[in-house]
């Protein structure tokens, strides 16, 4: 996005008063003629603004009021004076509704602000006034169609620059009904964004800091279908799938993409690499389980062992994986005492391997602690 910045950011210093008051014939027989001649040829910034100011005072419905507003704007940005910036933006507007030049120093101020409803109208309305420009027929005049040009190209950055605006926001916003409102407004106006994966992931937490688990469920399986969803979104619909829904298969299908995508994916900007390596540690052990626990919901032993073995190295001497280690012994266990008991003629290492898990729970506080006991017990009695 970087590039796509200081791109736009060349236009506007070449575009500085872009649009259609470059067509207003100034007469300096006249003293607003003269006022404005002398506020265009003042170098210092601070005079010209002021100059400006002066005529849009004393003529505020003159003519050339949106030529005085055209070239006041920016300074006014300059000055931070965002509240002028967007009078006069609305002004410059109402006589030059593809004049996006303009409209991109409202969204300036707005950002600058902070303010996330003006953030949003402001993208929205710049948006409009590109596409307009866009949409809009090149001059026959020579000289026109050279300024057109210029408009026209920057017009088509500013839209990507108004998406990447919602992403920004949302990145920094504390709060979540902001956040979802800004993603909101992104899908309306462009659903396939190079920004809707990224404030997409925004969106799904703020859903869940609303306890919206629902929304955030159905939100992260379309993003899923997608390709869009995250390491967070799949866990969590892995896991809604495996213990609300109980769609085993969805509960499988999430744990496996997710562990597919996750070992080479970079970490994300702000965390060290040691503490992605944790936390890829600890999704994966927790991906593996759901998994295999979802396997044996479908009585799939062999899967069942398969994703249970991925995950113990995961879930073992880690902390985060100490409430799954039970379940993970219990099923390993059971996958291992199936496999003996289906076997044609005695499977020693299967039983060894089943007493060997059973045992691990049955030596942990959980729901499983009795079952295992059970069976070791049963195991025991030739069972």
């Amino acid at each position: 996005m970087r590039t796509g910045l200081l791109a736009i950011a060349g236009i506007l210093f070449l575009l500085p008063a872009a649009g259609q008051h470059g067509k207003y014939m100034l007469n300096a027989s006249t003293p607003e003629g003269q006022l404005l001649q002398k506020a265009g040829q003042e170098s210092d910034e601070a005079k010209r603004l002021s100059l400006y100011e002066e005529f849009l005072t004393k003529y505020p419905k003159h003519e050339g009021a949106v030529h005085a507003w055209a070239h006041a704007v920016p300074l006014m940005l300059k000055a931070k004076m965002f509240d002028k910036v967007i009078t006069g933006t609305e002004a410059v507007l109402a006589a030059e509704p593809d004049n996006s030049v303009i409209a991109y120093d409202a969204l300036q101020a707005c950002e600058q602000k902070n303010d996330v409803p003006c953030i949003i109208s402001w993208s929205n309305r710049t948006i409009d006034a590109a596409k307009k420009k866009l949409a809009s027929k090149k001059p026959d005049d020579e000289d026109d169609a050279a300024a057109w040009a210029h408009e026209v190209d920057f017009a088509k950055q500013v839209i990507a620059r108004c998406e990447y605006s919602f992403y920004a926001t949302a990145l920094k916003s504390s709060d979540p009904r902001n956040t979802i409102a800004l993603y909101e407004a992104l899908e309306k106006v462009n659903p396939e964004s190079e920004y809707i994966g990224q404030t997409g992931g925004r969106y799904f937490i703020a859903l869940l800091q609303l306890k919206e688990a629902a929304q955030a469920q159905a939100f992260a399986e379309k993003a899923a279908d997608k390709n869009r969803a995250n390491a967070d979104m799949l866990l969590f619909i892995a896991d809604a799938n495996l213990t609300t829904a109980k769609n085993f298969d969805k509960a499988i299908a999430y744990s496996e993409k997710l562990t597919s995508m996750l070992p080479s994916e970079a970490a994300p900007a702000g965390l060290s690499p040691a503490d992605w390596e944790i936390r890829k540690k600890n999704t994966m052990g927790r991906a593996y389980w759901i998994a295999g626990t979802a396997y044996a919901e479908k009585k799939d032993w062999p899967a069942c062992e398969k994703s249970m073995r991925a995950a113990l190295p995961l879930l073992e001497d880690n902390p985060a994986g100490k409430e799954l280690l039970p379940g993970a012994y219990f099923y390993l266990g059971f996958a291992n005492y199936t496999f003996a008991k289906s076997s044609a003629k005695p499977d020693a290492a299967r039983t060894a391997e089943a007493r060997k898990y059973f045992t691990a729970c049955a030596a942990l506080k959980s729901p499983f602690q009795v079952v295992a006991q059970k069976n070791l017990a049963a195991m025991a009695a030739g069972k």
